[in-house]
Order: C-alpha cells, then sequence, then structure tokens
C-alpha cells in the first residue's frame, strides 16, 4: 500500500489511457504503474485526448490532479497543455524523480530537459527513448532528427539526465549518440499471463496477424509485398489491427491489398483494447510484423503468450527465437527467408502446430521474469533519487 513517505515519481508521457493508439508505451507504462504503485507515489502528466484524435476524454477532470487506483493522474486541456504551466505543474507536484517517455515529444521530454539545465526542475530526470534512437526509427524524417541530434550534441543537452534503455541493443543506439551517457538496461514489463491457443490448423492453410500501429516504422508494406510471392496452393489470411496513424501510408498498403492474387485474404479489422488483445490473437496461428524496430515489443510478448508463432525481422529483442522454434526473426535484406518462414508454417499440421505452440509459451514464459525486472526499476528510481 502506498504511503505519504513513499518517494514521488511523476510519469509524463504525451498520450496516455484510456487511449490506446499510441501503443507500446501505453502498455509499458500502465504495466509500470500498477507494479510499482505500491513501492512509490506515482503521479502521471499527460493530455486528454489520444494519439492523432480532436476528441478530448469523457468523464475525465482535466487541468487538475485526480487519483484513481492509487495512482494519480493530471490531464492537460489543450488550452492549458503548454511548457509553462507543464512545468508550473511538476514545481507544483514536487516529484522525487521525473521519467520521461519520448525522445522527440518538445512538451514532455524536450522542453522538460531545458528546464532541468535551467534548473526549474531539481529533481533527477530518467529518459526512456522507446525504441526512437534505432537506426530505423532515425532513418525516417532522417534530416529534421539528424539536425536535432547535432545542435544538442554542441550544446551538451542531456548533460543532467539518466536513460533508460530496454535491452543492449538500445543502449547501443542510446551510446551512438551519447557515448557519455548513463544508461540503464531494463526490460519492460508486460502484465499478460499465457493463454491457451484454440486455432484449429489445417495444412496448407495459416491465418496471420498484424498488430500494431500502421506507420511506416511497422513496416506493413514490407508484409505485403511478401505475402504476395506466396505460392497459389496456400491459402492465408492476414488480418490487420492496430491504429491507422498514417493514412497516407495505409493508403500506399491498401493499393498493395488490391493487387493481392486470390489465395492471399487481408482485412483491416479494428484497433484493439488492452484487454481484447490475447482472446482475439489466441484464434490466429502466427504474427507477422516484420517492423524497423522494436525496443521491446508488446505484440511480439503477446503473441507467444498466446500460442502463435512470431515471424518478425531481427530489429527486436526477440532474435533467439529461431533457435527456440518458436518464431522466425530475419534480417529485412533476405526477403526470401520471410516467404520460407510462412510456407513452412502453412505445411504444418494440427500436432506441428500445437507443438510451436507451447513451444512459444515457453519461451516467452522463461524470459519474462517480472519480479526481478520489478526490482530493477525499483533500483533505478532509488538509486536515481538517491544520486
Amino acid at each position: 500500500m502506498n504511503t505519504n513517505t513513499n518517494k514521488k515519481i511523476a510519469i509524463l508521457m504525451d498520450w496516455y489511457l484510456p487511449g490506446t493508439k499510441a501503443g507500446g508505451p501505453v502498455r509499458s507504462i500502465q504495466s509500470l504503474s500498477e507494479v510499482l504503485k505500491d513501492k512509490f507515489e506515482i503521479c502521471i502528466f499527460t493530455s486528454n485526448k489520444d494519439l492523432g484524435s480532436d476528441v478530448e476524454y469523457k468523464n475525465i477532470k482535466t487541468d487538475q490532479f485526480i487519483e484513481a487506483g492509487n495512482i494519480k493522474y493530471y490531464y492537460f486541456s489543450p488550452e492549458k497543455m503548454n511548457m509553462s504551466n507543464i512545468i508550473a505543474q511538476i514545481q507544483l507536484y514536487k516529484p522525487d524523480c521525473v521519467y520521461l517517455n519520448s525522445f522527440w515529444s518538445y512538451l514532455f521530454s524536450i522542453g522538460i530537459i531545458k528546464a532541468k539545465n535551467k534548473n526549474e526542475i531539481n529533481c533527477p530526470i530518467i529518459l526512456a527513448p522507446r525504441g526512437m534512437l534505432s537506426p530505423g526509427a532515425l532513418h525516417l524524417k532522417a534530416i529534421k532528427k539528424y539536425i536535432f541530434l547535432l545542435v544538442a550534441k554542441i550544446s551538451n543537452l542531456y548533460r543532467n539526465i539518466t536513460f533508460h534503455a530496454s535491452n543492449k541493443l538500445e543502449e547501443r543506439f542510446v551510446k551512438k549518440q551519447f557515448p557519455k551517457a548513463k544508461v540503464n538496461i531494463i526490460s519492460n514489463i508486460n502484465a499478460g499471463l499465457p493463454n491457451s491457443n484454440i486455432r484449429i490448423k489445417n495444412v496448407h492453410e495459416l491465418k496471420l496477424f498484424y498488430l500494431s500501429r500502421i506507420d511506416r516504422v511497422k513496416n506493413l508494406h514490407f508484409a505485403l509485398e511478401i505475402l504476395a510471392k506466396i505460392p497459389s496452393k496456400y491459402q492465408i489470411v492476414y488480418d490487420i489491427y492496430g491504429n491507422m496513424e498514417n493514412e497516407s501510408y495505409w493508403n500506399e498498403c491498401f493499393d498493395l491489398i488490391q493487387k493481392l492474387p486470390n489465395n492471399i485474404k487481408v482485412k483491416y479489422k479494428k484497433q484493439l483494447a488492452f484487454d481484447e488483445v490475447q482472446s482475439t490473437i489466441s484464434n490466429y496461428h502466427a504474427l507477422f510484423l516484420p517492423t524497423l524496430n522494436e525496443n521491446f515489443g508488446h505484440s511480439i510478448v503477446e503473441s507467444l503468450m498466446s500460442g502463435c508463432a512470431v515471424i518478425c525481422s531481427d530489429q527486436t529483442p526477440w532474435t533467439d527465437m529461431n533457435e527456440k522454434a518458436c518464431g522466425f526473426a530475419f534480417p529485412l535484406t533476405q526477403k526470401q527467408y520471410f516467404i520460407d518462414a510462412i510456407r513452412t508454417l502453412a505445411e504444418e499440421d494440427q500436432h506441428k502446430f500445437n507443438q510451436r505452440s507451447k513451444q512459444a509459451i515457453n519461451y516467452i514464459s522463461g524470459k519474462m521474469k517480472v519480479e526481478e525486472t520489478i526490482q530493477q526499476y525499483i533500483n533505478m528510481f532509488n538509486g536515481s533519487i538517491k544520486n
């Protein structure tokens, strides 16, 4: 139970529940807040609209501190969401540590770090880039990002903060930009539980799904290009779940869908609420997500927990799935590998699918050391506050 003596952590992010369109970071903070709320006093500062939406959340009080489930919240209305007011509310809350969850957000990251450098915020700051410093992510809008990073390095903007990377690979991405940065490496937390897969498997049939934001960094068009090359004897279903974040990119993908052969059936379904994910995907055989980058990949974790195989790029932390026979992680330059993976899964019968499904659950259950990870977060925040 939280007590008045618990240290205060202010968590900042552009979008949070009840909105889910921002995907993984929302999932990460929801899980983290729940497991830490009895150890720290937590307040989440965010906007009162979902990603890409003009509609404000109903029944949520804005521009004031509210509390629910032993967690505090401050939802900013558009009128009050400006740099000076965000800093003022953080100063009023008096946190012992600020935890940022974006590298590129001005209001909820860059502006806060500038305020720290001007002594307007006096507590330690931890920044989780959430995969935004990976080569795949930096490749998009590259010139603008390159100029910002150059200026940030020259001005030593990040001199007073600590980074949080979710794995060794992300640590390397941070160190590449800021070689002297102090980086804590702690995996994200996912509160999901293993869920048996109930899908019937017939030889030459395969039911795949995509679960992520529809944005170029997630590489949906690559998946569609691969599906176009699957031989006609295989009957493939590919259902797409996720927030349609980038409409022009979706139009490109839709054009590819229209050109697919008759044996490939692709449909956009909807965006799944967090509590719908595992019950929905346990009706599929495999996730197909050839992403340009995932610093964690909640959809990968939830797929494995639901007994689904995973076909993804090697730009995720789950590159040893090949060895464990529960998934496939390949370089994006090797398109034939992805084609062969789909053919392999399509050839499997019920017995082989059940074996792979069981291996998926065993693999991810062994990876998710929840209690150990929780203690690492406690140590990171306490260590930062102590320093």
